[in-house]
């Protein structure tokens, strides 16, 4: 959070009963000079002032046209570690053929059902490319639904609100709010569409498919939000301070545990994980109220997915995938950097 100013002293008052010296005539006046030590205070102020706006605003533009790097000059294609946020925003599984999806700063990607590198996928939005940016989620064979930021230099608006796909990604339509709203979590609970507004103290809930949306607040913006698969009114979420947790469609939330930025996944009613800073997965049977430890992912999480009781998949802040049959006790490497 970012500190108040302090107030900065207006000068030397002049003294009470001591005569202000006689002043010079204009031309008479001389400019004091700088001695080394005011410019080494002077310079030392002004870089301590960019690493204090460097840290607020965590080296990016919020507006989300921040220019990303492209692929091809990364070490890792599918990840930019160094990039906007979120470094990567979803891991999914696509039901037409189970090949793992998942979304990052960079692009859309997919890994082959039989392994191998992950691939681009790139669709087109009313004539523009996207695919670097967006946050995804399956909701059929092929169908896709997402938000985020085109890539810079679109001719689109900076938030593409909600939009799907029933070709796979490779055609993108707008369901409802391009050019106003930008979901950074989006969940499918029942014939409910749940999502977190990005960088708002916000969550939405959408009943008509994506086309309308009710807003409600949350406490701090979220970090990772999860619903019920099979009752939204039952949601979970994190943000940079907690684990937040509603029975009431987000209408009101109750802290659950003061830990920061959880990632969450919840395939079944009975069945919710999380996996906490560092990599330690946890699971509950009762929707979060008492939790269960399991085993450890070995790095920092950034998203998490599970598409059975027992199947997960968890996407690393070095752009590591990795896959879990045992309800998150075991892992192993899926894609690696």
């Amino acid at each position: 959070m970012a500190k108040g100013k302090k107030k900065r002293p207006q000068g030397n008052p002049a003294r009470r009963g001591q005569a202000a010296p006689p002043r010079k005539a204009r031309g008479d006046e001389e400019r004091p000079a700088l001695s080394r030590r005011t410019l080494a205070v002077g310079v030392a102020l002004l870089l301590l002032a960019g690493l204090a706006a460097v840290l607020l605003t965590g080296g990016s533009d919020d507006s989300g046209t921040q220019t990303a790097a492209v692929p091809e000059n990364l070490t890792v294609p599918w990840v930019n570690p160094d990039g906007v946020t979120p470094v990567v925003g979803a891991v999914d599984v696509n039901p037409a053929d189970d090949s793992v999806w998942f979304s990052t700063n960079t692009g859309v990607w997919r890994v082959p059902p039989d392994g191998g590198e992950p691939e681009q996928v790139t669709g087109q939005l009313e004539g523009q490319d996207i695919s670097p940016e967006l946050v995804i989620r399956f909701r059929g064979p092929d169908q896709l639904i997402a938000s985020g930021h085109p890539p810079a230099g679109s001719d689109l608006p900076p938030a593409l609100g909600l939009i799907d796909s029933d070709d796979a990604g490779a055609t993108w339509s707008e369901i409802s709010g391009l050019g106003q709203t930008d979901f950074h979590a989006i969940q499918i609970s029942g014939d409910a569409i749940v999502a977190g507004v990005f960088q708002s103290a916000a969550a939405s809930i959408s009943r008509d498919g994506g086309k309308t949306f009710e807003d409600r607040v949350t406490p701090d913006p979220l970090v990772d939000l999860e619903a019920d698969p099979e009752d939204p009114k039952r949601l979970i979420a994190s943000t940079q301070e907690a684990v937040i947790g509603s029975t009431d469609e987000g209408g009101s939330w109750r802290e659950r545990d003061r830990i920061p930025n959880v990632r969450f996944t919840w395939p079944e009613p009975d069945a919710l994980y999380r996996i906490d800073p560092g990599g330690p997965v946890k699971f509950s049977g009762d929707a979060g109220e008492t939790w269960e430890d399991r085993g450890t992912t070995g790095g920092e999480p950034q998203a998490l997915f599970a598409n059975t009781a027992d199947h997960l998949l968890v996407a690393l802040f070095d752009g590591t995938i990795k896959e879990s049959d045992d309800g998150g006790r075991t892992w192993t490497d899926l894609v690696t950097p």
